[in-house]
């Protein structure tokens, strides 16, 4: 047993190993490239992933992929950031309402 594991580790060559590239690192990349601001993209590539990874309803991933995230954030920064950033918070807005009646305006701050 142990000969079999050292021969199995001996073998085992990792190091040519790349780790995965996803849609929205992708997405980043091409937005980085276009001149969106660094802060923007990253926020961007994270809504995209989670809009994915947590099956947002159809319509809130329209708007956290290619295209119209990258107008968004390109058109109206300050309001894109105000927008993404309640969406990351609330998880797709599934929690965007509180106990003591505040709801998505107030969240926004419009």
């Amino acid at each position: 047993m142990t000969a079999f594991c050292t021969t199995l580790a001996m073998t085992t060559d990792f190091t040519d190993y790349e780790p995965p590239r996803f849609e929205w690192d992708d997405w980043k990349g091409k937005a980085l490239a276009k001149g969106l601001d660094e802060d923007l993209a990253t926020l961007g590539r994270e809504v995209y992933r989670e809009a994915i990874n947590h099956a947002w309803p159809g319509r809130l991933q329209w708007v956290c992929m290619d295209p119209m995230l990258t107008h968004f954030l390109t058109k109206s920064p300050q309001t894109a950031r105000q927008f993404y950033e309640a969406m990351l918070a609330t998880d797709g807005f599934q929690f965007a309402f509180e106990e003591n009646g505040s709801g998505i305006i107030e969240l926004l701050n419009f």
